[in-house]
């Protein structure tokens, strides 16, 4: 699952397909109104929370399995994502309480079980105490802990770029570049020639269908 429309999407329409009307609100704090015939029968909250306005055992157990089906097309994460999470400090953005899982330069992964989504995850900024009213900031949202930890090595500078890559193509070029300079160039010493050699013997590692390493096969193939 990658944002709440889309599971509130999949979900009202297992809902309306269940016989139960949905009026969408989407006001700060209201999904949803959920409509058993003409009479409310539950609230659906934005953060995944459904208060029912009157509680049967047998058409609450429809909606919640209807959560489920949802949760499990989407690929919601409902299984715990870190251990020992119930040790952990807790945490209070605007959107709720939620449980510290990391924190690094500033910058802090956050966790919380909802109802209806699963596991929801947080990154935000930590502002420096005694000179803001707001202790976290920048909060980004997500139903993928990957995806959650990702922002979270990012935004705290923890992940490492990857390393320079070349194609196929590209280091044939090089290849072909070294084997030129060494055939045509007069005034190239050995030891320099012997450095190349070498080069061209790495690249080569990645060109195992070439087997001649010699520059003058790589010269007349280039001609």
């Amino acid at each position: 699952m990658k944002t709440k429309k889309d599971f509130f999407d999949d979900f009202f329409t297992r809902l309306a397909e269940k016989g139960f009307r949905v009026e969408r609100i989407m006001e700060s704090d209201v999904a949803a109104e959920v409509y058993d015939e003409s009479s409310l029968f539950c609230v659906v909250t934005q953060d995944g929370e459904l208060v029912f306005e009157k509680y049967e055992s047998g058409k609450a157990r429809i909606l919640e399995q209807a959560a489920e089906d949802s949760r499990a097309t989407l690929g919601c994460c409902t299984q715990p994502p870190f251990a020992d999470m119930e040790r952990m400090e807790p945490v209070l953005l605007t959107g709720g309480s939620y449980i510290k899982i990391f924190e690094s330069a500033g910058t802090i992964l956050l966790c919380r079980r909802t109802g209806l989504f699963g596991y929801e995850f947080v990154t935000c900024q930590k502002a420096l105490p005694k000179h803001n009213s707001r202790k976290y900031y920048r909060e980004l949202l997500f139903y993928d802990p990957v995806q959650a930890q990702d922002s979270f090595m990012e935004r705290s500078g923890l992940k490492i770029a990857p390393p320079i890559s070349f194609s196929h193509d590209e280091l044939r070029a090089l290849v072909s570049c070294c084997a030129r300079y060494v055939m045509l160039d007069n005034e190239l010493d050995s030891g320099n020639e012997s450095r190349i050699r070498a080069l061209m013997a790495k690249i080569e590692e990645s060109l195992p269908q070439q087997l001649d390493l010699s520059p003058r096969n790589y010269f007349q193939n280039e001609m």
